[in-house]
């Protein structure tokens, strides 16, 4: 009997790889592959104002909040694509494309107002009822901040 031909163990990216782009017709795991490395290649300030919408191809359609951020962008574009490009490890992304649109997330909001001084304090009689004791002091206190 000939001896057995060996096989030596194949990395499982070439061969998962291959799999994935015949589940993949439409491109969906490079969308996908694209939004979760955006806000690391592009940075916070710019993820905050950014969302990718779309990859039609070869080209990224990105959605940004306003005109200034578009053209920031589109002057930035060549850094952009170059990284993507690097990070992504192939040549799925050839182009990028900004589009004004309302971002599907909402940007963090400011933290509490602060509260401003009283202007003046009132005392308060007497109340049973904390809860209506409370309600009195929340009206003093916006009455007290209130320009006259």
């Amino acid at each position: 009997m000939p001896p057995k031909k060996r096989r030596y163990p194949e990395r499982i990216g070439a061969p998962l790889t291959r799999v994935l782009d015949q589940l993949d017709t439409q491109g969906q795991f490079n969308l996908f592959r694209l939004a979760r490395i955006w806000p690391e290649v592009v940075g916070e300030t710019i993820a905050r104002h950014t969302e990718v919408n779309n990859l039609k191809f070869h080209t990224a359609v990105i959605k940004v909040s306003n005109a200034m951020w578009i053209q920031e962008l589109n002057l930035m574009s060549r850094q952009i694509l170059r990284e993507l490009v690097s990070r992504m490890g192939d040549d799925s992304i050839r182009a990028l494309r900004f589009v004004k649109g309302t971002l599907s997330r909402r940007l963090p909001t400011a933290s509490a107002p602060l509260k401003r001084a009283v202007r003046r304090s009132v005392t308060l009689p007497e109340l049973k009822d904390p809860e209506l004791r409370q309600i009195f002091e929340h009206l003093i206190e916006a009455w007290g901040r209130s320009p006259r």
